[in-house]
């Protein structure tokens, strides 16, 4: 299948450079990545032999094509891989980059349409990327190799100071099930995202609401309502989102149905010193999501707050020991500066708790369910512009495990530290 498609998109690309250099209606683009990861102490056990290190691509090519005046099409063939590993379902392991399968697909495939009859309305249909706010409930999550994209419809309303999304992605387009003829149902993604840019000045506003919906398959039906402000002056940079989420969910592992009620909170700021002959900026962060004070069978109501499709690497630390926006609540500072105008250095402490000491699986173990302390991180990251298309980034993160970590090891008590580093390099052409 892969073969097939390769020679199919290498077929298109030759085509499309055959036809006159006038025709200008069709534009090429793409990406090569390359990222070596390494991790050590998975178990927190530094007298066990876990040490993983993997290398991992990305390449994409993409196709933008003028079918009329206010339509385009996009098509974007992606390949991962991990170097030394060959066919589907080839993974990195216990590393974190989730998605590494060596695969070949379409990461994008949509028709848009601009302005539909004269009017400020869009359309788009087809595989697309959704990127809303800080990505923190739905993102492309283009860290990750095979990174993220969604199936479905769009309409998009914009007008100066005010942009509008509507939409509704299919998740799961569930077949008749042999074991139940009843479970027929998809599992949807519906909502409206808009923001408002004129309301307060230097600062934006974020409205949204969003429903997923399993059709009554597993009760699964709940929503996301929320309000994101995003703002700077006089040096100073900040935003704000606050989510809440109600409805139904199924308790599977005691077969109970349960009422959905949570919310979640993150604020930032951070402070550009002027003058500063590096651009140097010192920042913080505090993020919290409620979890459940009860998970015995019986409770009714479910208080955890429900992780949709985020991009949460960087948004808990580079690491991704811990990296849910569930049962959480975590806190950072962290400061920035160019040295150059091509090289710009981060550095991150992180501070990690569970909001509710049950036990809640955070990143690759199990808290002991009577600690909360989860644990703290220290991150640095320099990148390189090596040109406008080139870059390379280098990182390192060490993760010192909490109580609710290293009690719930086995044995219990092991608290090494684990350490993660990376190195990838990205031209874009």
């Amino acid at each position: 299948m892969k073969r097939i498609m390769l020679s199919v998109f290498a077929a298109a690309v030759t085509a499309a450079w055959a036809v006159p250099a006038s025709a200008t209606d069709v534009t090429f683009s793409g990406q090569y990545r390359v990222r070596g990861e390494y991790r050590n102490n998975v178990d927190y056990n530094d007298d066990a032999a876990d040490a993983v290190a993997s290398m991992t691509q990305r390449v994409r090519l993409t196709a933008n094509a003028e079918a009329a005046e206010d339509t385009t099409v996009k098509i974007t063939l992606q390949d991962t891989r991990t170097f030394g590993q060959a066919g589907d379902g080839a993974t990195t392991g216990t590393l974190t980059d989730s998605g590494s399968n060596n695969t070949v697909d379409l990461h994008e495939a949509y028709l848009n349409v601009d302005k539909i009859f004269g009017t400020p309305v869009n359309f788009r249909i087809g595989r697309q990327e959704l990127n809303y706010g800080d990505e923190r409930l739905i993102g492309a999550f283009n860290w990750s190799n095979n990174g993220r994209a969604f199936d479905g419809v769009k309409f998009n309303y914009a007008q100066e100071g005010l942009n509008v999304d509507l939409f509704r992605m299919t998740l799961d387009d569930d077949a008749p099930d042999t074991d139940d003829v009843s479970n027929i149902d998809d599992i949807t993604l519906t909502g409206v995202y808009a923001t408002l840019g004129q309301i307060i000045p230097n600062n934006t506003i974020d409205l949204y609401a969003i429903n997923k919906n399993g059709n009554d398959r597993d009760v699964l039906n709940f929503y996301t309502v929320g309000v994101r402000v995003k703002g700077a002056v006089a040096g100073l940079d900040y935003s704000l989102e606050v989510p809440y989420q109600f409805g139904e969910q199924r308790d599977t592992t005691n077969s109970v149905d349960m009422d959905l009620s949570a919310w979640a909170l993150a604020a930032k700021v951070g402070y550009t010193i002027p003058g500063a002959p590096m651009n140097v900026r010192i920042g913080a962060e505090y993020d919290y999501a409620t979890g459940d004070d009860n998970t015995v069978a019986g409770n009714d109501e479910i208080e955890t707050f429900q992780s949709l499709y985020p991009t949460n690497h960087n948004h808990f630390g580079i690491g991704d020991v811990v990296n849910t926006w569930s049962d959480i609540q975590a806190w950072s500072v962290n400061v920035s500066a160019d040295v150059t105008e091509k090289i710009r250095l981060y550095a991150a402490y992180w501070s990690y708790q569970e909001a509710e000491a049950n036990g809640t699986d955070h990143g690759s173990t199990t808290g002991a369910g009577a600690d909360d302390d989860l644990g703290s991180e220290i991150d640095l990251v320099a990148t390189y512009k090596y040109s406008n298309n080139v870059s390379l980034e280098v990182g390192a993160a060490r993760f010192m495990p909490g109580d609710a970590i290293s009690d719930g090891t086995t044995p219990a008590g092991l608290d090494d530290a684990q350490d993660w580093a990376y190195l990838q390099i990205t031209a874009n052409f």
